[in-house]
């Protein structure tokens, strides 16, 4: 790195541990941080870094409407099988030439075999042909009786075609075809080497299955789709392979017009549902298997149907249908990489040199110097943000060319309401000219030599500073208090709850309904408790501020300012008694200094109260007359004994202990004793008045 790059970062890192503590970056050099992104002849290596390619350019199309098989020989020569009618031509340079035609529906496979020769599979009906090195003529080398053959592969010396239905591997003898293993399953449709084995795939059950040549076929992992369409083997011996719901019988139904044909597919039994996936239901998937056998489902798509995998650029190449397009799979994560201009990508040959299309049928070559674009999948800043500086970071060899662009919106996938891309500029560090907003796209356009490279994007970002916001905030019950470790030896508060049954009753010592934030429930007469739940949209640290306000006064007492904690408890003995209620203020300063922003709200009106109730005894005759009477609040026990005995509760006059005022009747009882009568109101206060009771 040179110089003043290195002082551009070294800048951004001071800035980011000191007055913007906030600054954080979207940092895209590996295959994971570039899922998704989208381009046009840029490849991404399994290190993160972005190469220029080839651009796809048109060298052959086809009238037939069907076209799936292509292969590339030893001398560089294209040979493509259409269908409808079925032909094999070849292709060299930008121009083709027709070799032959057969009478069959479609032309399934192409192998160009070790000594120069063409084999060709077609069906409905099915035959193997094969063209003869430095030949240009069609030879019928065996007829299939029954089903279609649907590929080829040179394994230990000689040809295995796969059949079906039913399913099973052909071998080339001097005799014809003959049964080489059965597969259990509809139809053996794709073929692929590994070293000394031969991966099958399958189609009705969804196999990939490993033969050695001797013994029978085994399974190696079944899909969770119907048919394998494609196999590949990449580095290592691992072998690629693409998944999806299809049956490849085929058949001709009457034309819907003169000179147009069209193809039909049959199924048997109903197909299970797709599986799914976190964006929903999956159309395809593809598959890794690992030399040892053993397999796993590395990508699933949701909208594309892949038909064919092809080992090339340090990864899976996968072709797909509905919209032509080519995939880049690197370290399990998926990169767009092409768009063609077909309905679907039914080939890829030669490390992904070579491509052919349907709808309509077209061979394309990468042709030309290494060129395209990328862009970056949609960037999350979770938050609406400001974009700041950018930074990329040149490979060895550096591109000739580079320029980058930026876009920014609301909404997670690119569209209308983004703002429009901004003036490319050069790659190399500047500032990423794009609106506020939640999300932002790059586009890098690249340009150089073969191996040239990109190693590096970095663009930081400041999320919108977004006031905090208060979830809740709660006055507790009088006497509630929270403590995280129990409290000291000698203590100030207590256990349990203060009623009057003996003094205290017992509490259990798990707490009940408060969260672990708080800690555990103790009680303190006097003592009300403020807890709250806070967050802060950008994750910012915050402090609190605690106010208190007395019914009738416009003024705000402050209680403590820059508190961290979520609770506090209150000695509400320092206030006159009353009605108030307290007020919560929310500040993100800490990591915004210069503008903070804060929240506020307030509890409801409580009332404060720390004078006992009084009480009253008078005599009348045969009975005591109890009135007791409290300002503020209602009374919740009155009880009474008789010689320090056991205490009983009183019952009001009323039949109901609700009010701030109520009256009982004792007894009297003859002889000389002492009547005590006590009394606790809501906020626990409490008073005890005791009379001796003569004769």
């Amino acid at each position: 790195m040179n110089s003043r790059v290195m002082a551009f970062v070294t800048a951004v890192i001071l800035a980011a541990t000191t007055a913007a503590a906030q600054t954080r970056s979207f940092v895209l050099d590996t295959p994971a941080s570039l899922a998704g992104a989208t381009g046009s002849g840029v490849a991404v290596h399994p290190d993160g870094a972005l190469q220029p390619i080839p651009a796809l350019k048109e060298v052959a199309a086809f009238e037939e409407p069907l076209g799936l098989a292509l292969t590339v020989d030893s001398q560089g020569f294209a040979w493509v099988g259409t269908g409808l009618p079925a032909r094999v031509w070849r292709i060299q340079g930008e121009s083709k030439e027709l070799i032959g035609e057969v009478e069959a529906d479609q032309i399934t496979a192409l192998l160009a075999a070790p000594d120069g020769a063409l084999y060709v599979s077609t069906a409905a009906p099915s035959a193997l042909w094969r063209i003869p090195a430095r030949s240009r003529k069609l030879e019928r080398v065996s007829p299939l009786p029954e089903g279609n053959l649907w590929d080829l592969a040179w394994f230990r010396g000689e040809l295995i075609l796969a059949a079906g239905n039913p399913g099973r591997l052909l071998r080339l003898s001097r005799a014809g075809l003959v049964l080489a293993a059965e597969i259990p399953d509809a139809h053996a449709r794709c073929l692929a080497v590994s070293g000394d084995v031969l991966l099958v795939g399958t189609s009705g059950k969804g196999l990939v299955m490993r033969w050695d040549g001797t013994t029978p076929p085994g399974v190696l992992f079944q899909s969770a789709f119907t048919e394998i369409a494609s196999l590949a083997v990449g580095d290592g011996g691992v072998v690629w392979a693409a998944a999806l719901t299809g049956d490849p019988t085929l058949g001709r139904p009457p034309a819907q017009s003169a000179g147009e044909a069209t193809v039909t597919v049959t199924t048997g039994d109903t197909p299970p549902p797709p599986p799914t996936t976190p964006r929903g239901p999956a159309t395809s998937e593809i598959l890794r298997i690992l030399p040892v056998g053993a397999g796993a489902t590395v990508h699933r798509f949701t909208r594309e149907l892949a038909g064919t995998v092809e080992w090339g650029l340090g990864g899976v190449l996968i072709g797909t249908g509905l919209e032509g397009q080519l995939w880049h799979l690197v370290q399990g994560s998926a990169i767009r990489l092409d768009t063609v201009d077909a309905a679907q990508v039914v080939r890829i040959a030669a490390g992904g040199e070579w491509v052919l299309t349907q709808g309509p049928i077209r061979l394309l070559r990468r042709t030309g110097p290494p060129a395209g674009t990328l862009s970056s999948p949609a960037l999350d800043a979770t938050q609406p943000a400001r974009w700041g500086r950018f930074l990329v970071r040149p490979g060895i060899p550096a591109p000739q060319r580079c320029t980058i662009r930026f876009r920014s919106g609301a909404t997670g996938t690119p569209d209308d309401t983004w703002s429009a891309w901004s003036q490319p500029v050069p790659c190399a560090e500047g500032s990423a000219g794009a609106p506020p907003a939640r999300y932002l796209q790059w586009q890098v356009e690249v340009a150089g030599a073969k191996e040239s490279r990109l190693d590096q994007v970095v663009v930081f970002y400041r999320q919108v500073n977004q006031p905090p916001e208060i979830r809740e905030f709660r006055v507790h019950e009088p006497g509630e208090i929270f403590l995280r470790t129990p409290p000291p030896a000698d203590r100030v508060v207590e256990l349990t709850h203060p009623d009057l049954s003996g003094i205290f009753t017992t509490l259990s010592d798990e707490p009940r309904d408060s969260p672990d934030r708080l800690g555990k429930r103790y009680y303190r007469v006097g003592f009300r408790t403020l807890s709250w739940r806070a967050e802060d949209p950008n994750g910012d640290p915050m402090l609190f501020t605690v106010e208190v306000q007395r019914a009738g006064n416009d003024h705000w007492w402050t209680i403590r300012r820059d508190l961290d904690a979520v609770n506090l408890a209150i000695d509400t003995q320092a206030l006159a008694d009353g009605l108030y209620r307290f007020r919560l203020t929310a500040t993100d300063s800490p990591a915004n200094p210069e503008e903070p922003a804060e929240a506020t709200t307030v509890s409801s009106w409580v009332v404060v109260d720390n004078t006992p109730p009084h009480i009253t005894l008078e005599r009348r005759g045969d009975e005591w007359h109890v009135t007791v009477e409290d300002e503020l609040s209602p009374l919740i026990r009155v009880e009474w004994n008789r010689n320090a005995e056991r205490w009983f509760q009183l019952q009001p006059q009323d039949g109901v202990l609700d009010g701030r005022r109520e009256t009982f009747r004792i007894p009297a009882v003859r002889g000389r004793h002492v009547l005590a009568v006590r009394a606790v109101d809501a906020q626990f206060n409490r008073t005890t008045v005791a009379v001796e009771e003569a004769p």
